[in-house]
């Protein structure tokens, strides 16, 4: 959203001044009990070094499991012919040792995409999935380009779980690290970052291996899904009326396409562009309701076309007004809402929250964004996870649809950035409720 290195200077200063108050005013979570929101015992430490290793036959394995599952049924890759390359691109984690593969997606001989699948055993089975015909080639790109240290000894993408990318270029033993931007076409110097923050980087490694992850990842390869099917529900996929029916959503004319929602970049001044994911969330729901969900009751939420770029970005600057965000962005989900219902208000629209006070669980979570995509009402999400280590960390995205299939693997499809991404929910979830995490939540409105 900003300046990582100023964010995270920022954030320590939060964080001291948090440890002065009671846990309960930390936590801004709309769907979740005071009794939950102690943060979870740090599990024990883990060593990446000695985890057992998926061969390459059992990654792609697994791509072809979602390929088969999630892909099959969503609208952007149903019906079509898509394989799992065996092209796949290496991702390491910061001792240089392969934790996960971004493996293209094919069809015929035309890379569409990519889905990043764990390469632990005890890890994640998946974490994302991302349709752009030139996605793949970018991110190759990224650690050939000649500007980055050419005559550099090695180049690798470096993965920190569950969504963040960059490059580490290795020089004369020096490591330098280089941020990827959320669409793989520039990259910046984040190593000072880096260095500083080492441990709690490795740390993040360590988190994503579990006995539950190792059993599951089991059961897929071994195609034996008995056990987790028979507690599991029937398939389930509930989706945005737009969505489900033409893969849109809030879409506006960006050069020769479409975006899918705003994108915060679109905001000509640099706060903006690094504080703007909690207007442009509330922009695209508030535009939603107005356009799709129901005009009569919601129209005045949103007057121009939403087409039109210059339109929707000056409703995105009137958002920003309102939601107001601080230094580190708008960072309590009650806040943000607040925000949304005096907009509302002032448009003489009656619109409020929806909240649950159910412990803030995987399955209470999903019920509760399932309950709101079902009203066709956009789901916001905030992840306010304490460092970098995620990419849509301190970062509000709009939540389009839900999925889980028999085998309990479950998807959500989200707008950030002005694009669609689908993310294993899971990971998503557990970014959350981390044990390094300071909150988060879900909210929609009715």
């Amino acid at each position: 959203m900003q300046n990582k290195m100023q964010r995270f200077l920022s954030v320590i200063a939060f964080v001291l001044l948090l440890s002065s108050v009671p846990v309960s005013f930390v936590k801004a979570d709309p769907i979740q009990s005071e009794e939950n929101m102690l943060v979870q015992d740090s599990e024990k430490i883990k060593d990446v070094s000695v985890a057992p290793m998926l061969t390459d036959l059992e990654v792609l394995q697994i791509a072809q499991k979602h390929i088969k599952g999630y892909m099959a049924n969503d609208i952007q890759t149903k019906d079509r012919m898509i394989e799992a390359s065996t092209n796949m691109i290496p991702l390491y984690n910061l001792d240089d040792q392969i934790i996960a593969y971004a493996v293209p997606l094919v069809e015929g001989e035309r890379e569409i995409g990519y889905i990043s699948v764990g390469a632990l055993r005890d890890g994640y089975d998946a974490y994302d999935i991302f349709i752009d015909d030139s996605v793949v080639q970018r991110l190759r790109q990224s650690i050939s380009r000649p500007s980055i240290m050419e005559k550099s000894e090695g180049r690798k993408i470096v993965f920190v779980p569950p969504m963040n990318y960059m490059v580490q270029v290795t020089d004369k033993g020096n490591k330098q690290y280089l941020e990827m931007d959320n669409n793989f076409q520039s990259l910046r110097d984040i190593t000072e970052a880096v260095e500083v923050n080492m441990d709690e980087l490795q740390q993040k490694y360590e988190t994503i291996q579990s006995e539950e992850n190792q059993d599951y990842m089991n059961q897929i390869l071994q195609n034996d899904i008995s056990a987790r099917a028979t507690t599991a529900v029937a398939k389930e996929e509930v989706s945005l009326t737009v969505e489900a029916n033409q893969s849109m959503f809030v879409p506006v004319q960006d050069g020769s396409g479409y975006s899918y929602g705003g994108n915060q970049n679109w905001y000509s001044q640099n706060t903006h562009k690094e504080r703007g994911c909690g207007p442009v969330a509330a922009a695209n729901i508030t535009n939603y309701l107005a356009k799709i969900t129901n005009p009569t009751v919601y129209g005045n939420l949103y007057s121009g076309n939403t087409t039109s770029k210059q339109d929707f970005l000056a409703h995105m600057d009137k958002m920003y007004d309102y939601v107001s965000p601080g230094i580190l962005g708008k960072i309590s989900v009650s806040g943000f809402a607040s925000a949304v219902e005096s907009y509302a208000k002032d448009k003489k629209v009656n619109l409020s929250r929806v909240t649950d006070n159910s412990a803030f669980t995987l399955d209470n979570t999903a019920a509760y964004i399932k309950a709101g995509l079902s009203l066709n009402s956009p789901v916001a999400t905030l992840n306010l996870s304490k460092f970098d280590d995620y990419e849509y960390e301190w970062h509000w995205m709009t939540i389009t649809k839900y999925y889980r299939d028999t085998t309990d693997s479950r998807w959500i499809a989200v707008s950030t950035w002005g694009q669609r991404r689908s993310i294993n929910y899971r990971t998503h979830f557990d970014a959350i409720t981390g044990n390094r995490t300071l909150g988060g939540g879900f909210m929609y409105f009715k």
